[in-house]
């Protein structure tokens, strides 16, 4: 009799950033054999059903979310994201109770999450299968090599930046009090029992495999990590085959030399009129050739001035892994798919950060050699940036970014963690 497929349920919380590799790791598991749900906010049904996984969405759009005025607003500061936190405290929780209510209706023989949605971990414990801990950044495992890559903090040494995780433990777990208040008696012997929910379940008192999904190019796994932290590399999806470009888009690639890429994904700004026109000014003063991506990050259409005719070219969106490989340079808010995204093509990066993990990658992309030093979005001026675009062509920088793209083609990356989270299924 064959084996009946293994159950799997990866939930993860946030914008296309926080599900897209997600997804990525969904299709491979379901290549090699697995029944996979996705359980993640509206709007990515297509992208998971394409991936062959089931999509189990709950009832909140990330992507509409943060394009309120107040969230907006809010994610500019730690304070204002505490506060906004505060205020979504009902949606939260009731996320919370779809998440709890979908994982025990999958029945999963394991369960992967991010951590917004650490509430799997009760889920593991109530079924008795593991629940795996995930991350896309280095914020779980404590290291004296860099500080917890949130909150824009500088190296502070050995001592400090290990402490720096114990910190972000205690915001996470008060946090996470007030979320499970809905589950408080349902869950009661769930939530009694030792351990973090941070750090997931597994049957026995054993510590669960903590999957990390960044690069070494980008982050060299650190000596004092404990055994349970796997760092598997970051999980691509794989180019589209299927993409067809707008053909002025297809001209405009093939009229000149490989031009730059501008573009802040999901991060929405404060100043999108004030943004465009900074990036605009820059342009003039390099006269490089640029594509730049409106999308619904901050950028907004404006008539481009006569001196960027036939040098800018300017589009809603376009996948990343189609257009990077294209273009000669990167500029970006620094997001962990973004920054993997351009290095996985030897493409250098200037990382103009805004806030949470932003700044920690763009001192990474420097600190490798990648890319110029990064500036805050909020400190963008057209002189700084144009001196920037400039340093970009660089030679040594892509020379570092071609080095760091055979670092991420030798690493696990999704194929390799979907073989190993197999493994964890299989009977013993």
């Amino acid at each position: 009799m064959p084996h009946p497929r293994p159950k799997i349920l990866i939930a993860t919380l946030g914008t296309r950033g926080d599900v897209q590799p997600y997804v990525a790791l969904a299709e491979e598991l379901t290549r090699q054999g697995a029944d996979v749900a996705v359980s993640t906010g509206e709007g990515f049904e297509a992208m998971i059903e394409r991936a062959g996984a089931r999509a189990r969405p709950v009832s909140v759009n990330y992507e509409t979310l943060v394009q309120q005025e107040d969230i907006r607003a809010a994610l500019h500061s730690l304070k204002g994201m505490v506060k906004a936190a505060r205020q979504s405290i009902v949606l939260q929780q009731e996320i919370v109770k779809e998440l709890w209510q979908i994982g025990l209706e999958e029945k999963p023989d394991l369960i992967l999450f991010n951590l917004k949605a650490t509430v799997m971990t009760l889920v593991g414990r109530r079924l008795g299968v593991p629940a795996l801990p995930t991350s896309l950044q280095p914020v779980l495992a404590p290291t004296g090599d860099f500080p917890l890559a949130l909150f824009g903090l500088p190296d502070m040494g050995t001592f400090f930046n290990r402490r720096s995780y114990g910190f972000g433990r205690i915001l996470m777990k008060a946090g996470l009090g007030s979320l499970f208040k809905p589950l408080k008696q349902e869950a009661a012997s769930e939530l009694s029992m030792a351990g973090s929910t941070i750090d997931g379940f597994q049957s026995g008192g054993r510590k669960a495999l903590s999957l990390q999904a960044f690069s070494r190019a980008l982050v060299p796994t650190p000596s004092d990590w404990p055994s349970e932290f796997w760092q598997c590399g970051y999980w691509f999806v794989p180019p589209p085959e299927d993409f067809e470009p707008p053909d002025d888009l297809r001209q405009f690639l093939a009229a000149g030399a490989p031009p730059v890429y501008l573009g802040f994904g999901s991060m929405p700004s404060k100043d999108p009129q004030g943004l465009t026109k900074t990036l605009l000014a820059a342009l003039m003063q390099t006269g490089q050739r640029a594509i730049l991506a409106t999308g619904w990050g901050g950028l907004t259409r404006e008539a481009l001035p006569a001196e960027l005719s036939g040098k800018l070219f300017l589009i809603d969106k376009a996948p990343h892994s189609w257009l990077f490989p294209k273009c000669a340079g990167v500029v970006h808010h620094g997001g962990a798919g973004t920054t993997h995204e351009a290095l996985r093509w030897g493409r250098p990066s200037l990382v103009c950060p805004v806030f949470g993990d932003q700044p920690f990658w763009g001192r990474r992309i420097s600190i490798i050699g990648a890319g110029p030093k990064p500036i805050a979005q909020k400190k963008l001026t057209p002189e700084t940036l144009a001196g920037a675009l400039k340093d970009l062509e660089h030679p040594n920088y892509a020379a570092a970014a071609a080095k760091a793209a055979d670092v991420m083609n030798a690493e696990p990356g999704a194929r390799g963690a979907a073989a190993r989270i197999l493994a964890l299924t299989e009977p013993t």
